[in-house]
C-alpha cells in the first residue's frame, strides 16, 4: 500500500517521448519480456474494477501468415467492417488540418511526393503487416459491454504503449488492423462475442529509419483547456 507521493520523472519522459514506430529491428521480442509489459499494463485503471480488455498477441510464423490475410483483403478491397469507426465520414475542423498535417510529415520523411501514387500505396501496405514488427497486439473487449468500456480499454493500450517504452520496445497502435474482424475471428477462432477495438505494433524500433525520425506535434494548452476560478 502507498502512503505518500510519488515520484515518477521516468512515466512522464516516457509521455513526452512517446511516438509511433513505423520500422522495427528484425528481432524477435522475447516471450518473458512480453508477459513483464502485460504484468505491468494490467494495473490500469478501470470503471468499478472490470478491467474489460482481451488481448491476442501473434508472433512469428503465424504473425506471417495473418500479415498475408490482411493484405490480401487490402489489395482486394474488400468491404472494410470495424466495429469501431475511426474516422468521420465528413472531416471537420480542427481534426482535418491536424490530420493532413499528421500525414504531410510522414511523407516528407519518407521522402514520398504527393504525386507518387505507387509509393503511398506501398506505404500504405505497411500498415497490415504492422509495419515489420515482430510482434502484433489486438486488443478486444466483450460484446456484452457499453461504450464507457471503451474509455477503460484506451487507457489499458496507452498503459502498454508507456510500458514498452520503459521496458526498450516501440508501438504503434493500428486501427487498419482491425478493419477486417472476420479475418481475424477465423484467425483467432474467436466468435461475436468479442468486438475487435484496435491493433498495436510492438518490437524493438528502428531508431535510424527516416520514418521514424518525425514526430508530429501537439495543440497548445489554450486551444483545448478552459480554467474556471
Amino acid at each position: 500500500m502507498r502512503l505518500k507521493p510519488i515520484e515518477l520523472p521516468g512515466a512522464l519522459e516516457a509521455i513526452q517521448e512517446r511516438r509511433s514506430f513505423r520500422a522495427y529491428l528484425d528481432r524477435p521480442v522475447p516471450r518473458e519480456l512480453l508477459e513483464r509489459l502485460l504484468n505491468t499494463a494490467r494495473w490500469s485503471p478501470s470503471s468499478t474494477n472490470m478491467q474489460p480488455w482481451q488481448v491476442l498477441v501473434v508472433s512469428g510464423e503465424k504473425k506471417r501468415q495473418l500479415d498475408k490475410k490482411l493484405l490480401e483483403a487490402f489489395e482486394n478491397k474488400l468491404p472494410m467492417q470495424p466495429k469501431v469507426n475511426a474516422y468521420m465520414d465528413e472531416w471537420t475542423e480542427p481534426y482535418k488540418s491536424r490530420r493532413h498535417a499528421c500525414g504531410v510529415a510522414l511523407y516528407q520523411a519518407l521522402g514520398i511526393g504527393r504525386d507518387d501514387k505507387e509509393l503511398r500505396v506501398e506505404q500504405s501496405r505497411r500498415n497490415f503487416h504492422a509495419f515489420g514488427a515482430p510482434t502484433a497486439l489486438f486488443l478486444g473487449m466483450s460484446s456484452a459491454l457499453k461504450e464507457g468500456s471503451l474509455f477503460d480499454c484506451g487507457m489499458f493500450c496507452q498503459s502498454l504503449m508507456l510500458s514498452a517504452v520503459s521496458l526498450g520496445l516501440e508501438t504503434c497502435p493500428e486501427a487498419s488492423l482491425v478493419f477486417w474482424p472476420e479475418i481475424l475471428r477465423e484467425f483467432f477462432h474467436v466468435g461475436e462475442e468479442i468486438h475487435f477495438l484496435t491493433g498495436l505494433a510492438l518490437g524493438f524500433g528502428d531508431y535510424q529509419a527516416p520514418v521514424n525520425q518525425y514526430k508530429t506535434d501537439r495543440a497548445d494548452l489554450a486551444e483545448w483547456v478552459s480554467f474556471v476560478e
